[in-house]
């Protein structure tokens, strides 16, 4: 619980996409949707020594290492990450084009592809995969919150204050935790437990219809969702706008489908890195 409490501290100070429990939850989701067989290399690979990972001593379950990478980019040895956790596309287009909208410190599209090579490579160092496998959950994660896919020039959404429930609250934080939180007090165990038997066979089929692999084709598709979901859902609101019980009412479908389909994604995609046969 101390772990918990200390990684959901760091990760509302820089406020990560879905925050401690949405990271647990797609983790979750992912983890459910593994073939045995990469289940259990999954569980092989978190059971590299944690006490060689800068940092707290990592527990040894994918949710409970998801939330890692937001701690980790206040470290000095990992700043360097901090813009991997978003892609902005360009603000004259809707969509995401790899070669045209990732700059030169890169994003989490360059992210999800470097670091799934990685996770794929099984000569490379035990802690590296570790590492690697903490950064590709964590930030399929991410590039499913809207906010996420923001624009650059209020920072995804950081700038923009509004009143939520009668206290500031800027539109990011709002997207990352604040629905979640004002819509249930529920553990992420039983989020997971309400959103798994949601997921249908069509549910599956639409949601990877464009492929499950790392590569930034396939990611772009999934930045460019959530981007045109910022704009119709959450940048609706202004500077200033008091919203409260109404709005999350209207925005946690959004949310909840965000959720699942990230968590099924990341499971396609690592039964795609992991598998003994593609």
């Amino acid at each position: 619980m101390s772990l918990f409490a200390f990684l959901a501290a760091g990760a509302v100070a820089v406020m990560g996409g879905w925050g401690p429990a949405g990271h647990s939850i797609v983790a979750q989701i992912a983890y459910q949707e593994l073939t045995p067989e990469v289940r259990a290399k999954i569980d092989a690979i978190l059971r590299a020594d944690g006490s060689a990972v800068e940092g707290p001593r990592m527990p040894s379950t994918l949710p409970e290492t998801a939330s890692w990478p937001d701690w980790a980019r206040n470290q000095d040895a990992y700043r360097w990450t901090a813009p991997l956790h978003y892609a902005n596309p360009s603000p004259e287009h809707d969509d995401y084009r790899h070669e045209r909208d990732c700059p030169e410190e890169g994003n989490v599209v360059g992210a999800v592809r470097d670091f799934a090579k990685v996770l794929a490579d099984e000569s490379a160092d035990a802690l590296e995969r570790r590492r690697a496998l903490m950064f590709v959950v964590h930030f399929v994660g991410d590039l499913h919150q809207p906010l996420h896919a923001g624009r650059a020039a209020d920072r995804g959404g950081n700038d923009i204050e509004v009143v939520f429930f009668e206290r500031e609250r800027n539109i990011h934080s709002i997207w990352d935790s604040g629905i979640m939180r004002a819509s249930s007090q529920d553990p992420w165990p039983l989020w997971v437990e309400r959103l798994y038997p949601e997921i249908s066979r069509e549910d599956r089929a639409s949601w990877l219809a464009p492929g499950a692999t790392p590569d930034v084709e396939t990611v772009g598709v999934w930045v460019s969702e959530s981007r045109s979901l910022a704009n119709e859902h959450c940048y609706v609101l202004k500077p200033g706008q008091s919203v409260g019980a109404a709005y999350v009412a209207d925005k946690m479908p959004i949310v909840d489908e965000r959720l699942k389909q990230a968590g099924v994604r990341l499971g396609a995609m690592l039964n795609e890195i992991l598998a003994d046969e593609p």
